[in-house]
């Protein structure tokens, strides 16, 4: 499938697990400003993240078998270690003054890059020290880590080498404005 050249604008946000991206998310979503394409996966919920979270379609190996021969994804991949699959469907276009919005990994982005060219990355980032402690109280909730405390540094760095912006969560009320103010600029040229 190729689908190069999109003639609508994405933002992409990007940045190492536990940084804020799905918190912000879904602030942005609820207030309706963006339309999420959400990637799919094999990996199990979080404790509420069926009920709460939008960034994920969650299926079993069966349906996900099911889609990959229906050449539903774009592309499929296996990340930080796990056995867990994740596909991504084509982008859905939102209608002005909305925008179309995916959540990715940094080292995804030349993979996406082969069927989408309109794009603005954000990265979110946090210290190591906040993000590790989210991660341990993801662990102790029953969520495998696989390797990914051990990539944030190779992460930031190349989430900072391709976003066009970068955001330090030093507070989701403080991020979430700093994100709508970018947007605006963004997005409404």
């Amino acid at each position: 499938m190729s689908i190069k050249h999109n003639h609508f604008p994405l933002l992409i946000i990007i940045g190492p697990s536990g940084a804020g991206k799905s918190t912000i998310i879904k602030k942005l979503h609820d207030e309706g400003l963006i339309v999420l394409t959400p990637t799919w996966t094999t990996r199990p919920p979080r404790p509420g993240e069926i009920d709460m979270g939008i960034e994920h379609h969650f299926a079993t190996n069966e349906e996900f078998d099911k889609k990959v021969s229906d050449k539903f994804f774009l592309e499929t991949v296996n990340m930080f270690g796990l056995s867990y699959r994740y596909g991504l469907p084509e982008i859905t276009k939102a209608k002005f003054p909305k925008i179309s919005l995916v959540m990715l990994r940094a080292s995804l982005i030349n993979l996406f890059n082969k069927y989408y060219d309109n794009y603005i990355i954000y990265q979110i980032e946090d210290n190591i020290s906040n993000i590790e402690k989210r991660l341990l109280d993801r662990k102790m909730k029953g969520e495998a880590l696989g390797t990914r405390l051990n990539d944030y540094r190779e992460e930031v760095e190349l989430g900072r080498s391709l976003a066009n912006r970068v955001f330090i969560n030093t507070g989701i009320d403080k991020l979430h404005d700093e994100i709508k103010e970018s947007i605006k600029l963004d997005f409404t040229k």
